[in-house]
């Protein structure tokens, strides 16, 4: 699979998230944590042109969010030990 890069500069993200239960004969049998992300940036819809049609032709996307501020301040960063969750 070809990688597509699109890069915009983002005013403003917004996430909201619910939970999609999946049912038979009324009874639960699955959820699902569904996460929509809204994202305004200044430009054009044409800097996302290759990932609109990638997502219009039923590819899957995968999208990084990056900040050049990721790396300043990695003194700071507390590292944990990971939990087992039974």
């Amino acid at each position: 699979m070809s990688e597509i890069y699109a890069t915009v500069q983002i005013e403003k993200l917004e996430a909201k998230v619910k939970i999609v239960e999946e049912k038979e004969e009324g009874v639960v049998i699955d959820r699902h944590l569904i996460t929509e992300a809204k994202i305004e940036y200044e430009g054009t819809p044409a800097q996302l042109d290759k990932v609109l049609y990638a997502l219009k032709a039923g590819h899957r996307v995968n999208v990084t969010l990056a900040t050049p501020q990721f790396g300043l301040d990695e003194a700071t960063v507390e590292q944990k030990e990971p939990v087992a969750v039974p």
